[in-house]
């Protein structure tokens, strides 16, 4: 059998039995599992991350996906998935995309979700896409007895798609969850990420990230110097405005919110076009942020992690844009012809995948705070009072105050009782709230063509 020449002495060394089941070369490796007969339930796939110059392959079963918030959550650690050009080198007898479940030939530490363990028998790629390798469990737990193990570090994803918009969806998926084709992180964004999680980092240092990049540093002095603040001096500099008006906080997530919009370019016009997206997430954020404001201190969540979730929550559009165009451009051309029907269902009627599915592939991808992946999966969602559920039932109140002024994609502009309740709002505080970004209008407005430009 034609196995890689480091899988293959490493199954000789550790021993035990193994079955081959094989396709013809050339398929994907989704038609070569069909082809081979292989059970999906029962196949394993891997994943290598990188935590600075730290690696991790991580195993886990094929019908799951891997969640990265939970790994980093318990391993207190920050991996992001490996590029393509990272992977041919660190697995350079491999195919990519057919990576074997096998860490230490490759000298990778390696940690197994606790579901592999419930499988009676497994089925792996040694780094082939057409062969596949059938083993018993404790033939496999021989091969990767030694690694840690994970509790949850996977989650079942949906049933097997069986009507057309179902399968197109699974193949959307599939193409996001290629992540070395999403869009990189911007270098700013990844500098404010490094700062926000410096306990020492200080203002001097935070300007000077934010002062490479001239737009970005405008549209922070802008917004410091805002009728929201009333800051009666006069701003020169970045520093001054995180000193003496926005603070550390704040300026990290602001910026780091606008910096991630940079990587996308997508059309302009229509109702999910740049300039209307900017402006609809730029009011959301800064009403999100005053909301935030507006709930008594003891409560009150982070201003600056409010705003960005408010800012990010509908980057899914975004993404689709970027990685679809086709798509992209039938449904706003639909969200057009039919304001009165609520986006979530023309997503799925046109495209079969929704913009928070998007946004959530993306945010994981990009290993986002876990606050801003459950604002982005459960925004529209006015009831979820789970995990964070505090910036999420925020962005869905902003969404629904600017509906009435026919911004966003709220589907009402009425706000529950026991949604306000839930936040610690009352409504003529909500109220309140939307006057005061109101009047920060033409700067929203000025600061959202600056952004689709």
């Amino acid at each position: 059998m034609n196995i890689p020449t480091t899988v293959r002495n490493y199954l000789a060394r550790k021993g035990g039995q193994y079955k081959v089941h094989a396709a013809p070369a050339g398929l994907s490796l989704a038609e070569a599992v069909r082809a081979a007969r292989v059970p999906v339930q029962k196949l394993v796939r891997s994943a290598v991350l990188k935590d600075g110059s730290s690696y991790l392959m991580a195993v886990y079963p094929a019908a799951h996906r891997l969640d990265l918030a939970v790994l980093n959550g318990n391993s207190r650690r920050n991996f992001v998935a490996c590029s393509s050009e990272e992977l041919a080198v660190l697995l350079t007898d491999c195919e990519a995309g057919a990576l074997p479940p096998l860490g230490e030939p490759y000298g990778i530490k390696l940690i197994v979700d606790c579901a592999v363990d419930e499988l009676d028998e497994v089925f792996f790629t040694p780094g082939l896409s057409h062969l596949f390798l059938r083993a018993q469990q404790g033939d496999f737990n021989r091969l990767t007895g030694a690694a840690l193990r994970g509790h949850r570090i996977s989650s079942p994803m949906t049933r097997a798609a069986t009507t057309p918009t179902e399968a197109r969806r699974e193949g959307m998926k599939e193409k996001v969850e290629q992540v070395h084709t999403l869009p990189p992180m911007p270098g700013i964004a990844t500098q404010i990420l490094k700062l926000r999680n410096n306990p020492y980092a200080n203002a001097n240092e935070l300007a000077a990230v934010i002062e490479q990049d001239p737009s970005l540093m405008a549209q922070l002095l802008r917004y410091a110097a805002s009728p929201f603040y009333a800051y009666q001096g006069k701003l020169t500099s970045v520093e001054q405005a995180i000193v003496r008006v926005l603070g550390m906080d704040f300026v990290m997530d602001f910026s780091l919110g606008l910096a991630l919009g940079k990587s996308f370019r997508n059309p302009k016009d229509g109702p999910l076009g740049l300039d209307n997206f900017w402006r609809d997430a730029l009011h959301v954020a800064a009403l999100t942020q005053t909301l935030c404001n507006s709930i008594e201190f003891s409560r009150r969540p982070a201003p600056g992690v409010a705003y960005m979730a408010g800012l990010l929550h509908n980057f899914g559009f975004l993404l689709l844009g970027h990685l679809f165009p086709p798509q992209f451009d039938r449904l706003n051309k639909a969200v057009a012809a039919q304001p009165e029907r609520p986006v979530l269902e023309l997503e799925r009627e046109l495209v079969g995948v929704t913009h928070t599915e998007m946004g959530l592939w993306l945010m994981d991808a990009w290993n986002l705070p876990r606050e801003i992946v459950e604002t982005v999966r459960e925004h529209h969602n006015g009831e979820y009072r789970g995990d964070y559920a505090i910036y999420p039932n925020l962005v869905h109140i902003a969404n629904r105050l600017i509906k009435r002024f026919g911004m966003g994609d709220a589907t009402g502009i009425d706000l529950p009782a026991d949604l306000l309740e839930s936040v610690g709002l009352t409504e003529e505080q909500a109220e309140a709230a939307l006057g005061t970004v109101l009047q920060m209008r033409e700067g929203l407005q000025f600061m959202a063509r600056k952004m689709a430009a």
